[in-house]
């Protein structure tokens, strides 16, 4: 026998005792929502009619598999509750709904199921037009802590406080940069009979109020990395004179530091601009890396120098230095035996003016006529055609002869062999043009035939 509290759907029989929708036209037509939704039709009922909720306030909204068990009426309390109280007064919305529903549950059902859930993101657009903006975000905003958070005090005594007019509690000046930036904002009031051009002049004069906030504080901040504040009142010397030991006691051991060089300090002086853009810490590492930058190539110069002369591993760099300093050591004391020796034929010429062919050897010999070459061989003496092509096809003497002649040993060496060719077809008896380069004026022609003539290359008659 059928329970008489129950009702049942009249076209599928199921239970509607909770929940069904009953039609007003005609007697005795009640469906489930299942039938309704489907637009079921019986006898003389048509979907079209009008139609009336019945429930007996106990069914989920969400289903059975909701969270909490809400019942329809204390969906609609919440709503109601909602549109009564606000947003954000749960206490209130809680008390409305009924004492078995505590304030926080009020808060997690609405936020899930209205806000999150499907409901609140078919309903909620994603751009909300005239949104107030919460000006107290952590990003940057113009009430952000990044800008009104002061920093930590400095440390200094209360005579340098108020020597500088320095309030360390605030970690404000007496006179800050830009002293009236509140006058931009002390006279603004908002009204609500305003207009859209006020307003916007309104908002413009925040803007560069903020702009001038953060100003103030980015110079703060700069004086802060640099430490100018203690540069200002002199304590970096004073700190240095504590560190220095005193008369009698040991040496204090320090790290040494490297020595900065007329040039990096030129080019520190030019760049200072670059300090109010950069930390400290950034601003000595981009010197001292641009140090270390000059001393690779320097190291890749050298390498390349040992590349050059045949040198491929680092332990045969070490005999190849020594080598060259003794060659420079000997080349050095030959040109001071050298520069004696034609000293004292020019002083010996001087004496005996009537020495006949011994005289006129004196005066050649002492005083450099006709071209004889000296050797200097100090430090560097080639630097300027050493990595010259062909430079090390040269004898001594004739990497003196091109480095005073400023003759590069490429175009030596070609006027060289042209002068010996046709020194060699003369002797032949066959005619030679001149064929020297248009480089190759009547000077260094005259001083290359002579070192020739000298150093054996071709007689003094062709010459």
């Amino acid at each position: 026998m059928a329970d008489l509290g129950k009702k049942y759907c009249v076209n599928c029989l199921a239970d509607v005792t909770n929940l069904r929708l009953r039609c007003t036209d005609c007697p005795d037509i009640e469906l489930c929502p299942e039938c309704f939704s489907a637009g079921a039709e019986i006898g003389l009922h048509r979907r079209w009619h009008s139609y009336q909720q019945v429930d007996g306030g106990r069914f989920s909204l969400w289903g059975p598999e909701a969270e909490g068990g809400w019942t329809s009426r204390e969906e609609q309390s919440l709503l109601d509750a909602i549109e009564q109280y606000g947003f954000g007064n749960w206490e209130d919305m809680a008390a409305h709904v009924g004492a078995s529903r505590t304030p926080q549950e009020v808060m997690e059902h609405y936020v899930t199921m209205y806000i999150h859930g499907n409901l609140g993101k078919a309903c909620i657009p994603d751009n909300i037009p005239n949104r107030v903006t919460d000006h107290t975000c952590p990003s940057g905003g113009p009430l952000s802590p990044s800008l009104t958070t002061p920093l930590p005090p400095l440390d200094i005594s209360l005579a340098e406080q108020q020597q500088l007019g320095y309030m360390p509690l605030r970690d404000d000046y007496e006179i800050e940069y830009d002293q009236d930036a509140e006058k931009l904002i002390s006279g603004l009031s908002v009204n609500y009979d305003d207009e859209d051009v006020e307003i916007e002049m309104k908002r413009a004069h925040v803007d560069m109020y903020v702009r001038k906030l953060r100003e103030r504080q980015r110079r703060k901040n700069i004086a802060r990395d640099y430490n100018l504040v203690p540069a200002f009142l002199g304590r970096d010397k004073k700190d240095k004179e504590k560190e220095k030991p005193a008369a009698g006691s040991g040496p204090v051991p320090s790290t040494p530091k490297r020595k900065i060089t007329k040039e990096e300090k030129d080019q520190r002086s030019r760049l200072r601009g670059l300090c109010q853009f950069m930390a400290h810490r950034e601003f000595e590492d981009f010197f001292e890396n641009m140090h270390k930058e000059r001393v690779l190539r320097a190291k890749v110069r050298e390498l390349q120098r040992y590349r050059r002369n045949g040198i491929t591993r680092l332990d045969e760099s070490a005999e190849y230095e020594a080598a060259r300093h003794k060659r420079e050591k000997r080349k050095e004391n030959k040109s001071v035996v050298t520069s004696k020796r034609g000293s004292g034929g020019g002083l010996g010429s001087g004496i005996g003016l009537g020495g006949g062919a011994g005289g006129g050897g004196g005066i050649a010999g002492g005083l450099g006529v006709g071209g004889v070459i000296k050797e200097e061989g100090k430090d560097g003496e080639f630097a300027a055609i050493e990595n010259l092509t062909g430079f090390e096809l040269l004898s001594d003497r004739e990497k003196v002869l091109c480095n005073s002649l400023n003759l590069s040993p490429a175009r030596y060496l070609t006027v060289k062999t042209i002068i010996i060719k046709d020194h060699l077809q003369k002797r032949q008896g066959i005619p030679a043009k001149s064929r020297l380069p248009s480089y190759l004026d009547k000077v260094l022609k005259k001083r290359i035939l002579t070192f020739l003539t000298e150093s054996g290359w071709i007689s003094r008659d062709a010459s």
